[in-house]
């Protein structure tokens, strides 16, 4: 039987990493859980999982392809990311916008350009969140802000990866401090705390650090030993669950300082583990057809739950919340279904054909082969003169 870590580097090897979309799933649920109105659910944690999910997989790639073919194409990697991210947004943009002018609702324009631009996260760090359509494009801007920088990092560090490690080792804990005297000498409001990227910025690079990580074949034993057998994550998911629920108990000076430290590391090792264990009976609904599904269209549920949800739950008011909930589900399911086949695929299936490199060399022998062949033809059926 194979051990763990075997398991592990087959997963990560596969064509469709496992384990990743129930995990969006789960991620996007959470948000719409509480936005839907369950104050109790951790809606925040949602988010976070995105971005350590994001930091790892962005990383990941940058890696495979540095491995590949020794070198990182800056212009393929924004390509691709044009294509996956813009495309869905700017429509609901639009969309948004658009309603709001035809219904002769305000519009809030500086949060609106400033999610035009990917960056509300800071005019909401800076002004607080106003709580409109706009609101959770913070998130947005601060994924959009990681990839404008760390691609260009790694370009930087890709030759050592050890190199890369204590980088990313130093820079996670310097976030780590940077928070601390925020939070106790500088006291800044906890807008800045929760939107700002350069407070939020060690939750990606804890995704590029496990990444690296998996890719150098570092802590063996570790990762052996947190993925022992299927119950070994319900461990990791005690520990997260006790740390959200001091978070909310213990109050923000605990969430900025200790929370936003420790659960973004425990998402991680949750993360090794569901990858390397997806296949055992506890955690196969992760590869599941339906959470495959809502994974795929996590994106889309994110984008749109922020103005499908408080309508359906409107309107259905005098209903039981059971029937209010399963109504706002299903439209936003609708919705972003939608914006998933009409928008986001077709770009996708561009992203693919788009980001194939082309083998140059293997074009001009197919060229000189049919050249030659067809030169021995004309030989062949027209007489020589001597």
């Amino acid at each position: 039987m194979k051990d763990t870590r075997s398991r592990l580097q087959d997963s990560l090897t596969s064509k469709h990493i496992p384990a990743l979309d129930g995990m969006r799933a789960v991620a996007v649920f959470l948000v719409i859980f509480y936005h839907f109105g369950f104050d109790w659910v951790p809606g925040a944690h949602g988010v976070m999982i995105f971005f350590v999910l994001s930091g790892f997989l962005i990383t990941r790639l940058l890696l495979l392809e540095n491995e590949k073919s020794g070198r990182v194409s800056l212009k393929a990697f924004y390509l691709r990311r044009v294509l996956r991210i813009f495309p869905a947004f700017y429509c609901y943009w639009g969309i948004l916008v658009a309603f709001l002018l035809l219904t002769g609702k305000q519009i809030l324009w500086p949060h609106a350009w400033s999610a035009l631009s990917y960056l509300s996260n800071y005019y909401v760090a800076l002004n607080g969140d106003p709580n409109n359509g706009f609101s959770h494009t913070w998130s947005l801007g601060i994924e959009e802000q990681f990839y404008l920088l760390w691609p260009a990092l790694f370009l930087v560090l890709r030759r050592n990866l050890a190199r890369m490690t204590s980088f990313l080792t130093y820079l996670i804990g310097a976030v780590w401090l940077y928070r601390a005297l925020l939070c106790f000498w500088l006291e800044l409001n906890q807008a800045y705390f929760y939107a700002a990227f350069d407070a939020r910025m060690d939750h990606l690079m804890i995704g590029c650090l496990l990444a690296v990580l998996v890719q150098t074949r570092a802590l063996n034993s570790f990762w052996q030993a947190i993925s022992s057998n299927m119950f070994a994550p319900l461990i990791t998911l005690a520990l997260l669950i006790s740390s959200i629920y001091l978070d909310f108990t213990l109050g923000f000076d605990y969430r900025d300082v200790v929370g936003f430290a420790v659960e973004p590391v425990l998402i991680a090792l949750l993360l090794a583990q569901l990858i390397s264990l997806h296949s055992t009976l506890l955690w196969s609904w992760l590869d599941s057809s339906i959470a495959c599904y809502l994974g795929r269209i996590s994106y889309s549920l994110y984008l749109y739950q922020q103005i499908t949800l408080h309508p359906a739950k409107k309107i259905l008011s005098g209903q039981p919340v059971l029937v209010q909930l399963v109504a706002a589900i299903v439209v936003t399911i609708t919705v972003a279904s939608g914006s998933y086949y009409l928008i986001e695929r077709p770009f996708l299936k561009l992203k693919t054909l788009w980001s194939k490199p082309r083998d140059l060399s293997r074009d001009y022998r197919d060229a000189a082969s049919f050249i030659l062949s067809r030169t021995h033809q004309a030989e062949v059926r027209s007489p020589r003169y001597g």
